[in-house]
């Protein structure tokens, strides 16, 4: 079945200084991402068009002009679709582009295991991920059988300078009343509040990682 809409459309090379971002794109392409597209328009080229309205104003491929900007890249190859920037055809072809890809569905274990291929000839710039994202991806999706940590995660993807975690030590301390928990603390010498949940034993100032917990019950 033939469509005029792509019957129609114009393929060239354009000047990047001559497309216009869309006012509506709500897409917003920080520096972590644009290294991600330069790293991978470096090794790859420019293997998809730019797609844009009759007034070359951008529908699809913002991001990439971004990155091409950094990278210095004059002309970018263009798609030319004969429909107003304004119209709602635009602005649905501008939202599908954005969120369509999220209903895809990925295998986690077979995306780790590319992406740990990657690793090993190279590195993942290029690919969206890096090695904290990966080492994150396998802790939250391997079984525990293979996967106990995430310093095992981090050992297994090879983050340099691994070293494993020391887990603190935790017991959890119910009281009646308050004046039971008050003296509790004043026993071991640990100045608590009414907003003290937990605490170090002996006492630490200032970490994040707790041994001695207290409690409300109902």
């Amino acid at each position: 079945m033939k469509n005029p809409i792509y019957e129609n459309n114009s393929y060239n090379l354009r000047n990047i200084n001559e497309l216009k971002p869309h006012p509506k794109n709500y897409k917003k392409h920080p520096d972590d991402q644009l290294k991600h597209l330069c790293k991978s328009i470096e090794e790859n080229g420019l293997y998809r068009h730019i797609v844009i309205a009759n007034d070359d104003t951008i529908l699809a491929g913002h991001g990439v002009i971004l990155a091409c900007q950094k990278l210095d890249i004059k002309k970018v190859p263009t798609v030319k679709l004969p429909i107003d920037s304004t119209s709602s055809k635009a602005i649905k072809l501008l939202t599908a582009d954005n969120e369509v890809g999220h209903l895809a569905i990925s295998d986690d274990r077979q995306l780790s295991d590319i992406l740990k291929q990657i690793l090993d000839d190279g590195d993942l710039l290029g690919t969206g991920y890096d090695e904290m994202m990966l080492s994150n991806l396998l802790y939250v999706t391997r079984p525990e059988s293979e996967i106990k940590t995430l310093d095992e995660a981090k050992e297994w993807v090879g983050l340099p300078e691994y070293e494993k975690s020391k887990i603190p030590l935790k017991i959890i301390v119910s009281f009646e009343n308050e004046d039971d928990r008050r003296e509790f603390a004043r026993v071991l010498s640990i100045p608590i509040t009414d907003k003290t949940k937990s605490t170090w034993f002996p006492y630490k100032e200032n970490d994040d990682t707790k041994s001695v917990e207290f409690s409300d019950e109902e």
